[in-house]
């Protein structure tokens, strides 16, 4: 490794290229992997300020992934969270770090730039001054002393952790082709549904809004996904980690044979494996594995 510009977004940063590959740790957008490829075509016909603050900030909430080819039209056209989620992954940030309740917390930093899908520390002050700060109240800030989180802010915490207790949505994240429609079709929607919940995959509910749009409202919606990483998928990755993000129960799956593929910084979650010719087993290993995170839902019978 050595000292490079970080092509993302041209912060200092440590790094090398490794088998036609440019393996970068940056301190604004984390630890990633671009292919050749992916790196040519991202910078072809440029992109602004804000795709770099967008991608910036997706990578530093997917560390570690490859990025390819068949990723770069997504990570072109990613939308920016609103302000007051900008404002709220600084605060979960602050939490994260902190061992002793109203401890304090240098956030004016790069890492905090990516942190909140900022394109620069004015971004990233006005989130925490105007928002954090003056409008909610959820950290102090005095004089000579990193901010630290105040009570609003616990409490503000604490809501978030509740999104959507009451939802009977369990949406899957999945590669839509024929080669694992069986593996929905025979495992995956029955385990929600016969878990007690409604299961929901994107491209099998009706909407007139545009595809990721309808994602990420999908995911708002949800009590808990199943994301199949089976094929490698790039969108998979994103809402997998979108979800987290929400605080939202992420059940991982893949087929036994693509295990490996799954990229390293995945594989330390607790997969549900599965085979093309046991997927009745793979159907109550899931439906377990939902009624072990979450209980039943409202809607079993």
């Amino acid at each position: 490794m050595k000292d490079v510009t970080c092509f993302i977004c041209n912060s200092p940063a440590r790094g090398a290229f490794i088998d036609d590959c440019e393996v970068c740790t940056c301190p604004r957008c984390g630890k990633y992997v671009f292919s050749g490829t992916a790196g040519a075509m991202l910078e072809q016909g440029g992109i602004t300020d804000r795709q770099r603050a967008n991608i910036s900030g997706w990578l530093r909430e997917n560390q570690g992934l490859l990025i390819t080819s068949e990723h770069v039209e997504m990570l072109k056209t990613l939308r920016a969270p609103t302000v007051a989620e900008r404002a709220m992954k600084i605060l979960q940030a602050m939490e994260k770090e902190t061992t002793v309740i109203g401890a304090s917390v240098d956030i004016l930093t790069l890492e905090y730039i990516g942190i909140s899908w900022s394109i620069n520390l004015d971004e990233l002050s006005y989130l925490v001054d105007k928002f954090l700060i003056k409008e909610k109240a959820y950290i102090r800030y005095e004089f000579m002393d990193a901010p630290s989180i105040m009570p609003n802010g616990y409490a503000a915490l604490e809501e978030l952790k509740q999104t959507n207790t009451d939802s009977q949505i369990g949406f899957c994240a999945m590669w839509f082709s024929h080669e694992v429609l069986p593996a929905w079709a025979e495992a995956i929607y029955p385990a929600i549904i016969d878990s007690g919940y409604d299961a929901k995959r994107i491209d099998t509910h009706d909407h007139n809004n545009r595809i990721d749009d309808e994602i990420i409202a999908m995911l708002r919606k949800s009590k808990f996904v199943v994301a199949d990483f089976t094929g490698q998928r790039g969108g998979v990755y994103f809402e997998a980690g979108f979800a987290l993000g929400l605080g939202l129960p992420v059940i991982w799956t893949v087929r036994k044979d693509a295990l490996h593929e799954v990229h390293f910084d995945n594989r330390q979650y607790n997969f549900v494996v599965w085979e093309e010719d046991k997927l009745s087993e793979f159907k109550s290993s899931l439906q377990n594995r939902i009624e072990a995170t979450l209980g039943r839902g409202k809607l079993s019978s």
